[in-house]
This record gives structure tokens, C-alpha cells and sequence, in this order.
């Protein structure tokens, strides 16, 4: 057990300061530091989507691997002495208060000092092997996101952070207590020594980007190398927006972007199917930002645009959007259409899926009351009485007529006298309607009405 606590010991969940003051938490050490399951970064790309999930039987496979990968990576590595790794590192300042080595590069160009970047970290303290400081057994094991140049992070970390390139770093940052925690430290978990970190970005959003970008001449503008970077860090920032729910914020940084791109000057096909991409995934992004705002009518107008970009019969995202939005128009035949091409490209995707299931609900529930209320109709008007006021002496007398015209084999017209009233005239109709073989016609605007019995057929 002695060995256990040479080295600081990692807790197997965080301390709430109240428990703390308040005598009641309870401390459990975990032991078996190296073979706990880290938490799972999760992906940092442009596409919105946050409903349609994939159905991947592998994912749990897949979550351990990476899980145990994130361990791995930021494991301490093997060194004599905290003296023979500085050697290999390079100085990010004259006073080598920070002191770096690259493991693996990153992408794009250095980490702006005021950027915002999603980061996991390990902290150790030289001839250990258990991390007195971890991103790991914080926030559910999720990385860290901050924005630089706010305080967030201790002065010497966020100088390692702007000697690098984005997304992909991996690196290992040695600090001295002066550019740490201070001379002193902060005893007794944090020692005033030299600690080493070992990092990896997963993500840089550069929230200056889009302003820089405008205050560029034209020709610096239309640089591939300019637009990715600028459009991609726009990106970033919709997507930030759109988790917030601030839809129409986020609609405006997808059109930036549109028109970014569209200025864009390519040098080979590569280059162009970058741009187009980018193009298709704003497009894309702006449709669900406008379903989220309920106006069907965009939706399918970006969709309409996207038509032109790509194939969209291959695109499952694009035609869900296509029939969602016919949905919301009520135009059910064109939604289940789309519908059922996005589940014909992805069949075992349960979204859509339960969206053609809830539509042929909706279309059956819907014929059957239709035909309700077409049943209540007719029933209304096979039921109706014709109401006139007339006496009973005309009603039999018209009704004796009609008896005695219809009997006749042969063809007769009666002549009523004129004069008749708007409600005589209705009684004679109905009556007249009683017997197949009259008819009721009217001339003169109703001012002459004749009786006539047809010959049968």
C-alpha cells in the first residue's frame, strides 16, 4: 500500500466544496489509474444534424478503443530526469521558463492568442507517473474548453498553446513554477517544481478570424489558404450558436461563409472540391437552421440550391430536409416521396424511420375522418327537409297533378299558371322529385313553370 502514495493519487470523482466544509464527503481513491475508461472526445465538425444519428453497432467498440487511446496519450513518458527531456525541448521564451516538444504536428497555422480551444491535459511532476492535474478526471472526463487571453489558464500553458498549429497538436509543455502556480505553488496538492504537460487540441475555433479577414485587400481575400481557414472557424462558431439555439445568429455566419467561398480563387480540383464541400455543408446547415425556425419555404430553397452543388438523391441529410419541409407545407404526398429516398440510402436510420411511420399515420387518420365527414354530408342531405311555406290544399293539389301526370304512357307537358310564388315554386320541385318520370322546367327567369312527363326508355 506504501507505494500507492508515493506519487499523488487520482480521486475516482471530484470533491463538492459544501460536502468538504461541511464534514460529509467521502474520499475514493482509485488505484488502478491507468485502466479506468476516459472519457470520449466528441467529433468537433461542421454538421449540424444533432437529430439524425446513425445507427453503427460499432460504436461501442469504438468508444472503449478511443476512451483508452485518450489514456495512452497523455500518458508520462519515459525520461531520466526533468534535465534530460528539457534537452530535447526548444524554448517558447528567452528565459526558457517554457520549454516545448512537438509529438505530432497540427494543421493550419498558430493558435491566435485570443482563440477558443478544446484541449486534454495531464500534469506531472517529475519521477511521476499518476498526473497531479488531468482534464481526464474533470468534467466527466470531457476536454477543456476555454477562450485564451482571458485568464483561464495558467500564464505558461497559454504560451505553449500560441507556439503551435491547430487542430491535431500533440505536444509536451515544461513549465517552471514562475509561469505555473507561482513560486510557492499551492501546496500541498501543487509543488513549487518544474511540472510537465503532456497536450493534445482536438479543436481551435478563431473567433477574430472573420474581422481579420475583411480588413485584407481583395487579392489576399480570394487566397485558398485565407478562405478555409476563415470559413472553417465560421463554422465553428454557427455550430457554437446553434447548440445555443440562436438560430438566426447562426444563419448569418453560414451566409458569410457562402459568400467567402464564392470569391474564392482555386488553383487545381483539389482545391475546388474543398470549396464545393465547404458550399454544401453551409447550404446544408442553413436548411436545418431554418427548420428550426419553422419556414419551410427556406428550407426548400436551400435544398433547391443544393440541387446545383451536388446530387441530392445520394445525400440522406438533404432529403429529410427536402420532406421535412413539404411536411410543413402539408404537401404529405412530396414529404413521404423524400422520405422514403433518404430511408432507401440509409435504411436502418430510426429517425426517418419513425418519420415515414408517424406521416402514413397521419394520411390514414386523415382518410378516415375525411370520409366521416362526406359520410355526414350526404347523410345531412339525404335526411334534409325542403322547407316552404305553402298550405296543404296546394301541396295536395300539386301532388294529385303530378300522380296524374305520371300515370300518362305518353309524353304530356302542364303548364302552371304564372304568377307563382318563390315558395309554390319549391313545393312543386320537391314533389315533381318524387316521381322519375317529371321534370320541372322554368323560363323567363323562373316567371313561367311547366311540368312535363318524359317517355321511358
Amino acid at each position: 500500500m506504501d507505494e500507492v502514495f508515493r506519487d499523488p493519487v487520482t480521486f475516482s470523482k471530484g470533491v463538492r466544496l459544501q460536502e468538504l466544509i461541511n464534514g460529509e464527503a467521502e474520499f475514493h481513491i482509485d488505484l488502478d489509474f491507468k485502466k479506468t475508461q476516459m472519457g470520449l472526445m466528441g467529433t468537433c465538425d461542421d454538421d449540424l444534424f444533432p437529430d439524425m444519428e446513425e445507427n453503427d453497432n460499432d460504436t461501442d467498440d469504438m468508444k472503449i478503443l478511443e476512451d483508452s487511446m485518450e489514456a495512452v496519450v497523455l500518458s508520462c513518458p519515459e525520461y531520466h530526469s526533468f534535465d534530460d527531456l528539457s534537452s530535447k525541448m526548444i524554448d517558447c521564451v528567452p528565459s526558457g521558463d517554457v520549454k516545448m516538444l512537438i509529438i505530432e504536428e497540427g494543421s493550419g497555422c498558430l493558435i491566435p492568442q485570443d482563440a477558443i480551444v478544446t484541449i486534454h491535459y495531464a500534469a506531472y511532476f517529475e519521477k511521476t507517473t499518476i498526473p497531479f492535474d488531468s482534464t481526464l478526471t474533470m468534467n466527466n472526463g470531457l476536454p477543456l474548453k476555454m477562450q485564451l487571453g482571458k485568464g483561464r489558464f495558467i500564464p505558461g500553458l497559454e504560451i505553449g498553446l500560441t507556439c503551435v498549429r491547430g487542430p491535431k497538436a500533440h505536444f509536451q509543455l515544461m513549465l517552471s513554477p514562475r509561469v505555473a502556480w507561482g513560486e510557492r505553488g499551492a501546496l500541498p496538492r501543487i509543488r513549487p517544481d518544474r511540472a510537465l504537460f503532456i497536450i493534445q487540441i482536438y479543436d481551435v475555433t478563431d473567433v477574430s478570424a472573420p474581422a481579420r479577414f475583411n480588413d485584407l485587400p481583395m487579392e489576399e481575400q480570394r487566397k485558398f489558404q485565407v478562405t478555409m481557414e476563415t470559413v472553417k472557424s465560421i463554422h465553428s462558431q454557427a455550430k457554437e450558436l446553434y447548440s445555443k439555439k440562436k438560430y438566426i445568429k447562426a444563419i448569418r455566419n453560414y451566409q458569410q461563409s457562402v459568400s467567402i467561398l464564392n470569391i474564392c480563387n482555386t488553383k487545381d480540383e483539389n482545391e475546388e472540391n474543398s470549396v464545393k464541400d465547404l458550399k454544401i455543408k453551409s447550404y446544408t446547415n442553413l436548411a436545418v437552421c431554418y427548420y428550426k425556425l419553422s419556414k419551410p419555404k427556406y428550407v426548400l430553397n436551400m435544398c433547391e440550391t443544393l440541387d446545383y452543388l451536388t446530387n441530392t438523391d445520394k445525400h440522406c441529410k438533404i432529403l429529410f430536409y427536402y420532406a421535412r419541409a413539404y411536411e410543413m407545407l402539408n404537401k404529405y404526398d412530396l414529404a413521404m416521396t423524400y422520405y422514403k429516398k433518404a430511408l432507401k440510402i440509409e435504411p436502418h436510420n430510426k429517425e426517418i424511420g419513425d418519420a415515414l411511420t408517424n406521416l402514413d399515420k397521419y394520411n390514414k387518420n386523415s382518410a378516415v375522418k375525411e370520409k366521416e365527414i362526406w359520410r355526414n354530408v350526404f347523410k345531412s342531405d339525404l335526411n334534409k327537409k325542403v322547407q316552404y311555406n305553402v298550405d296543404e290544399d296546394f301541396q295536395n293539389s300539386v301532388n294529385n297533378m303530378c300522380q296524374e301526370l305520371a300515370g300518362k304512357v305518353e309524353y304530356s307537358k302542364f303548364d302552371l299558371p304564372s304568377g307563382l310564388t318563390k315558395d309554390e315554386v319549391e313545393c312543386i320541385k320537391d314533389v315533381c322529385s318524387k316521381f322519375e318520370s317529371l321534370v320541372v322546367m322554368e323560363t323567363g327567369a323562373g316567371k313561367n313553370v311547366s311540368i312535363v312527363k318524359r317517355l321511358s326508355n
